[in-house]
C-alpha cells in the first residue's frame, strides 16, 4: 500500500513539474512575441546603433520596441524575377553587384550575393521613400522594392544590416502618424515633431516582415539626418 501511495505521489509531482514547465514556456513565448527577438536585441550592430542614439541624447532600449504588424515582403507589382541560368542575366547580375559595392547606404549580405539599397535618393526607378532588395536566392535573381514609407510622415531610413544571409533589419524614423493620415497638420523636418522608430525585421525565407515600433519622442529631424 505504501509503495502504491509513493508511486501516486511521485506521479503527481512529475505531472506538476511537467505542467509547470509547459505553462512557463507557453507564457514566455506569448510574452516574447511582442518584443524584439533575442538575435536582434543582442546583435552587435543593433547595440552599436542604440549606443549611437544615446550619444545623441536619444535613449531607446530594446524593450521600448513592440510588434506592430506583420506583412509579406514580396509584391509582384514591385518585383522582377529572372533565372541565373540565363547567361545574359548572369552577366547583368554580376555587373549590378559590382556597381553597387562600397556605396554608403547599401549593405551586402554575408554571402555577398544580396544587397539592400536604402539610400534616400531617386535611383534606378526607386523613390527616396523605398528600399530595394537585389540578389540571388537559389537560382533566381530577385529585384524588388520591399519597403516603402510615408513621405507625409517625414520618413527616413537611417540604418540597415544583415543578421544572416536571409534575415536583415531596416530602421526608419518617421512621425507617429498613420500611413494613410491626410488630416494631421504638416510638420517639416526643420520643426520639432513627434517621431517613432520603426524597426523592420525582414525574413526572406518565410517571406515575412515584422514591424516593431518604439516609444514616441520629439526631435528636429534635420539635425539628425547628418548624424545617421
Amino acid at each position: 500500500m505504501r509503495r502504491y501511495l509513493n508511486t501516486i505521489v511521485i506521479g503527481i509531482i512529475f505531472v506538476s513539474v511537467v505542467l509547470g514547465v509547459f505553462l512557463n514556456v507557453k507564457q514566455q513565448n506569448a510574452t516574447d512575441t511582442t518584443k524584439l527577438p533575442f538575435d536582434v536585441e543582442n546583435n552587435n550592430l543593433f547595440q552599436r546603433w542604440i549606443t549611437n542614439l544615446r550619444n545623441k541624447d536619444l535613449t531607446l532600449e530594446a524593450d521600448d520596441f513592440k510588434l506592430r504588424e506583420s506583412n509579406e515582403i514580396y509584391n509582384t507589382t514591385w518585383m522582377t524575377v529572372s533565372s541565373i541560368d540565363d547567361p545574359a542575366k548572369k552577366i547583368e547580375f554580376e555587373a549590378t553587384l559590382n556597381s553597387h559595392r562600397n556605396i554608403k547606404r547599401i549593405v551586402f549580405s554575408p554571402s555577398d550575393r544580396i544587397f539592400v539599397d536604402y539610400r534616400n535618393i531617386d535611383r534606378d526607378n526607386i523613390l527616396p521613400n523605398q528600399v530595394r532588395l537585389y540578389g540571388l536566392k537559389e537560382d533566381k535573381i530577385i529585384d524588388a522594392r520591399i519597403l516603402d514609407c510615408s513621405v507625409r510622415a517625414n520618413c527616413y531610413f537611417d540604418r540597415a544590416y544583415f543578421i544572416d544571409n536571409d534575415v536583415f533589419v531596416i530602421t526608419e524614423f518617421s512621425r507617429n502618424i498613420s500611413k494613410k493620415d491626410t488630416t494631421t497638420p504638416v510638420c517639416t523636418i526643420n520643426q520639432v515633431c513627434t517621431y517613432t522608430v520603426k524597426l523592420h525585421l525582414v525574413d526572406l525565407i518565410h517571406n515575412k516582415r515584422d514591424e516593431y515600433e518604439s516609444k514616441p519622442f520629439d526631435i528636429i529631424l534635420k539635425d539628425w539626418i547628418g548624424f545617421f
